[in-house]
């Protein structure tokens, strides 16, 4: 069974077409990177999975169901077991709150859904932060941390209910090198421990080598290559072995980027 499925799915802004018809399959269990570059509909994509933004054709599945056919308590329901951590900006950066602290914003989500004690939520707050290295920085405000620190505090909130489904939008932001290679290797554990489906979108195609068990290339609103990870890597489409490769010659070029 695949946990998430796009059929067909069509979305504009402004007459623009940023979604042209996407087909993606994501299986249940594992890690799926989906990878593009700028403007290619990434986002754009997850916002759908998450019901953010709703299809101006197609079909989007979560667990079997469709997300156009369910109520609003429904929906909200399935967020609420869900992981996400989306792009943003100031004052909502990975959709932090702002007038909490690190500690406050890790805690949120499990006094909301659990009905958990105080010392439990108190413990598993922690015991996460300290997972992405911020125990130390839990009674600092969201406004006091670099980038990379506030994409780690957005993380540490996603994973402490250890959802079904964890999606992170641009996962490797605002990480040094070391930072993301830690981060990457936490990630597997838990995936390996949970057994949840991560869906992770990146540039760095590094990290994507070293998590994804399945792969997935959009390019200019449309999938071009899905399925087992090894071999979305060594394709021989030209855009997506471009991608891959990094190279200055192929069909991706600095004129091809949309807003």
């Amino acid at each position: 069974m695949n946990a998430i499925e796009l059929v067909d799915v069509v979305k504009e802004f402004d007459r623009e077409r940023v979604l042209d018809g996407v087909d993606l399959a994501i299986p249940e269990g594992g890690i799926t990177t989906l990878l593009g570059p700028s403007g290619a509909g990434k986002t754009v994509t997850v916002k759908h999975v998450v019901g953010l933004l709703q299809p101006d054709s197609g079909v989007v599945r979560v667990d079997g169901r469709e997300l156009n056919q369910m109520s609003d308590d429904e929906l909200n329901d399935l967020r609420r077991r869900m992981g996400v951590v989306l792009q943003g900006t100031l004052p909502f950066t990975c959709g932090l709150f702002y007038s909490l602290s690190v500690f406050e914003n890790v805690a949120f989500p499990l006094r909301d859904r659990t009905g958990w004690p105080e010392e439990r939520i108190r413990s598993v707050a922690m015991e996460h932060l300290g997972m992405v290295g911020l125990a130390d920085r839990a009674d600092d405000m969201p406004n006091q941390l670099s980038a990379g620190m506030t994409k780690r505090t957005a993380l540490a909130r996603a994973l402490a209910l250890e959802p079904r489904i964890l999606i992170i939008d641009d996962f490797d932001s605002g990480l040094d090198g070391v930072r993301l290679a830690l981060t990457c290797e936490l990630l597997q554990e838990l995936q390996i421990r949970t057994g949840a489906t991560f869906l992770l979108t990146t540039h760095h195609m590094q990290s994507a080598r070293k998590l994804a068990d399945h792969a997935a290339v959009i390019h200019e609103g449309r999938i071009i290559g899905a399925g087992d990870a090894d071999d979305i890597f060594t394709s021989n489409e030209a855009t997506v072995r471009q991608l891959v490769s990094g190279a200055t010659q192929g069909p991706i070029g600095l004129n091809a980027e949309r807003p």
